[in-house]
């Protein structure tokens, strides 16, 4: 699984800069409206990375449990 991660630069004249790192998919615009309701900012500029064409990573976990009845 490859790690996610937020790359995020403070730029002196008040820009935020922030880059999404392994989320795959339209996923990573939840983390860019989370950075805007934090730091309460307004989006001038976007643009997607190659990640954000790829599909979405969902993981699935089944559990099957044996259960045995005795009587």
């Amino acid at each position: 699984m490859t790690k996610k991660q937020l790359k995020i630069k403070l730029l002196p004249n008040g820009e935020i800069q922030m880059e999404t790192i392994g989320i795959k998919g339209k996923k990573c615009l939840d983390y860019v409206n989370l950075l805007k309701k934090i730091a309460d900012v307004k989006i001038i500029k976007q643009e997607y990375t190659e990640e954000y064409y790829q599909n979405e990573e969902n993981i699935y976990i089944n559990e099957f449990q044996d259960i045995k009845i005795t009587e």
